[in-house]
Protein backbone atom coordinates (compact mmCIF):
# COMPACT_ATOMS: atom_id res chain seq x y z
CA UNK A 1 0.00 0.00 0.00
CA UNK A 2 1.49 3.26 -0.37
CA UNK A 3 1.76 6.13 1.44
CA UNK A 4 -0.79 8.15 0.27
CA UNK A 5 -2.83 5.01 1.04
CA UNK A 6 -1.64 4.80 4.86
CA UNK A 7 -2.19 8.01 5.70
CA UNK A 8 -5.68 7.65 3.78
CA UNK A 9 -6.41 5.39 5.94
CA UNK A 10 -4.77 6.73 8.78
CA UNK A 11 -7.59 9.82 8.62
CA UNK A 12 -10.41 7.88 8.31
CA UNK A 13 -9.88 6.04 10.82
CA UNK A 14 -9.40 9.06 13.53
CA UNK A 15 -12.31 10.76 11.73
CA UNK A 16 -14.83 7.51 12.55
CA UNK A 17 -13.13 7.71 16.07
CA UNK A 18 -14.14 11.21 16.52
CA UNK A 19 -17.65 10.51 14.75
CA UNK A 20 -18.15 7.93 18.04
CA UNK A 21 -16.61 10.28 20.29
CA UNK A 22 -20.01 12.04 21.10
CA UNK A 23 -22.85 9.44 21.48
CA UNK A 24 -26.31 10.29 22.21
CA UNK A 25 -28.89 7.90 23.93
CA UNK A 26 -31.78 10.30 23.88
CA UNK A 27 -33.23 13.44 26.31
CA UNK A 28 -34.42 12.49 29.65
CA UNK A 29 -37.55 14.88 30.35
CA UNK A 30 -37.41 15.79 34.03
CA UNK A 31 -40.86 17.60 33.52
CA UNK A 32 -44.39 16.53 33.03
CA UNK A 33 -44.23 17.28 29.09
CA UNK A 34 -47.76 19.57 30.12
CA UNK A 35 -45.54 21.36 32.60
CA UNK A 36 -43.03 21.95 29.89
CA UNK A 37 -45.44 22.77 27.09
CA UNK A 38 -46.41 26.29 29.25
CA UNK A 39 -42.62 26.93 29.83
CA UNK A 40 -41.21 27.18 26.47
CA UNK A 41 -42.92 29.19 22.92
CA UNK A 42 -42.89 25.67 21.71
CA UNK A 43 -41.66 22.28 21.32
CA UNK A 44 -39.11 23.42 17.78
CA UNK A 45 -37.59 25.56 20.58
CA UNK A 46 -37.01 23.23 22.93
CA UNK A 47 -35.57 21.06 20.59
CA UNK A 48 -33.29 23.77 18.91
CA UNK A 49 -31.81 24.52 22.03
CA UNK A 50 -30.81 20.58 22.98
CA UNK A 51 -29.29 20.42 19.33
CA UNK A 52 -27.38 23.53 20.03
CA UNK A 53 -25.89 21.96 23.52
CA UNK A 54 -25.13 18.70 21.95
CA UNK A 55 -23.65 20.66 19.58
CA UNK A 56 -21.49 22.52 22.66
CA UNK A 57 -20.74 19.00 24.21
CA UNK A 58 -19.50 17.43 20.96
CA UNK A 59 -17.46 20.91 20.39
CA UNK A 60 -15.62 20.31 23.93
CA UNK A 61 -15.34 16.09 22.60
CA UNK A 62 -13.55 17.05 19.53
CA UNK A 63 -11.25 19.69 21.09
CA UNK A 64 -10.19 16.89 23.55
CA UNK A 65 -9.87 13.83 21.20
CA UNK A 66 -7.44 11.43 23.87
CA UNK A 67 -9.61 11.90 26.80
CA UNK A 68 -10.70 8.81 28.86
CA UNK A 69 -13.86 7.13 28.12
CA UNK A 70 -16.84 8.78 30.06
CA UNK A 71 -20.95 8.08 30.47
CA UNK A 72 -23.87 9.44 32.04
CA UNK A 73 -25.79 12.72 32.10
CA UNK A 74 -25.79 16.09 31.27
CA UNK A 75 -27.97 18.04 32.90
CA UNK A 76 -29.50 21.47 32.01
CA UNK A 77 -32.32 24.21 33.62
CA UNK A 78 -33.05 27.34 31.79
CA UNK A 79 -34.81 29.75 33.81
CA UNK A 80 -37.08 32.98 32.79
CA UNK A 81 -34.45 35.75 31.89
CA UNK A 82 -32.76 33.30 30.01
CA UNK A 83 -30.21 32.19 32.27
CA UNK A 84 -28.58 28.57 32.10
CA UNK A 85 -26.64 26.22 34.19
CA UNK A 86 -25.42 22.56 33.22
CA UNK A 87 -24.60 19.59 35.82
CA UNK A 88 -22.87 16.79 35.17
CA UNK A 89 -23.38 13.25 36.33
CA UNK A 90 -20.97 10.64 34.87
CA UNK A 91 -20.50 6.90 36.12
CA UNK A 92 -16.73 7.66 35.50
CA UNK A 93 -16.47 11.14 35.24
CA UNK A 94 -14.28 13.30 32.89
CA UNK A 95 -10.81 15.08 33.92
CA UNK A 96 -11.87 17.67 35.75
CA UNK A 97 -10.71 20.42 33.08
CA UNK A 98 -12.87 18.64 30.44
CA UNK A 99 -15.81 18.28 33.18
CA UNK A 100 -15.57 22.71 33.31
CA UNK A 101 -15.34 23.14 29.78
CA UNK A 102 -17.87 21.38 29.53
CA UNK A 103 -19.98 22.98 31.57
CA UNK A 104 -18.58 26.48 30.51
CA UNK A 105 -19.37 25.79 27.01
CA UNK A 106 -22.70 24.63 27.40
CA UNK A 107 -22.97 27.78 29.75
CA UNK A 108 -22.05 29.86 26.64
CA UNK A 109 -24.78 28.22 24.60
CA UNK A 110 -27.79 30.98 24.54
CA UNK A 111 -30.91 29.36 26.72
CA UNK A 112 -34.26 29.51 25.13
CA UNK A 113 -36.87 31.68 26.37
CA UNK A 114 -38.56 30.06 29.41
CA UNK A 115 -41.79 31.10 31.34
CA UNK A 116 -43.33 30.68 34.62
CA UNK A 117 -40.22 28.31 35.87
CA UNK A 118 -37.35 26.34 35.07
CA UNK A 119 -37.12 24.06 32.08
CA UNK A 120 -34.94 21.09 33.02
CA UNK A 121 -33.82 18.52 30.84
CA UNK A 122 -30.90 16.02 31.00
CA UNK A 123 -29.10 14.31 28.13
CA UNK A 124 -27.79 10.61 28.04
CA UNK A 125 -24.76 10.42 26.63
CA UNK A 126 -21.76 8.33 26.64
CA UNK A 127 -18.23 10.21 25.35
CA UNK A 128 -14.79 9.26 24.17
CA UNK A 129 -15.68 5.94 23.38
CA UNK A 130 -17.90 5.03 26.42
CA UNK A 131 -20.71 2.47 26.92
CA UNK A 132 -24.17 3.39 27.76
CA UNK A 133 -24.73 4.21 31.13
CA UNK A 134 -27.57 1.92 32.85
CA UNK A 135 -28.98 4.37 35.05
CA UNK A 136 -32.62 5.82 33.13
CA UNK A 137 -32.29 9.24 35.27
CA UNK A 138 -29.44 11.60 36.35
CA UNK A 139 -29.18 12.27 40.12
CA UNK A 140 -26.13 14.72 40.43
CA UNK A 141 -24.04 14.96 43.60
CA UNK A 142 -25.22 18.76 43.78
CA UNK A 143 -28.70 17.37 43.76
CA UNK A 144 -28.13 14.43 46.02
CA UNK A 145 -26.59 16.69 48.67
CA UNK A 146 -30.04 19.42 48.62
CA UNK A 147 -32.43 16.57 48.59
CA UNK A 148 -30.39 14.70 51.83
CA UNK A 149 -30.00 18.18 53.29
CA UNK A 150 -33.86 18.28 52.87
CA UNK A 151 -34.36 15.35 54.75
CA UNK A 152 -37.02 14.30 52.10
CA UNK A 153 -37.33 14.23 48.54
CA UNK A 154 -37.72 17.73 46.18
CA UNK A 155 -39.74 18.15 43.21
CA UNK A 156 -37.57 19.31 40.12
CA UNK A 157 -38.39 23.40 40.61
CA UNK A 158 -38.12 23.18 44.39
CA UNK A 159 -35.03 21.39 43.98
CA UNK A 160 -33.79 23.89 41.30
CA UNK A 161 -34.65 27.17 43.62
CA UNK A 162 -32.59 25.24 46.55
CA UNK A 163 -29.10 24.97 44.61
CA UNK A 164 -29.52 27.49 42.46
CA UNK A 165 -30.36 30.56 44.25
Amino acid sequence: MSRAGVVALGLAALCARRAQAAASFGVVLLQPSSLLEQRVAGVDALADYIRAVEVAVREVVHANPSARPAAGFIVVAVRPGRHSKAWLDFDTPPAFDISRQLVARIGAVPPLDAHGGPVVFALKVALWGGFESARIAPAPAEWKAATHAAGHALEVDALIDRIWP
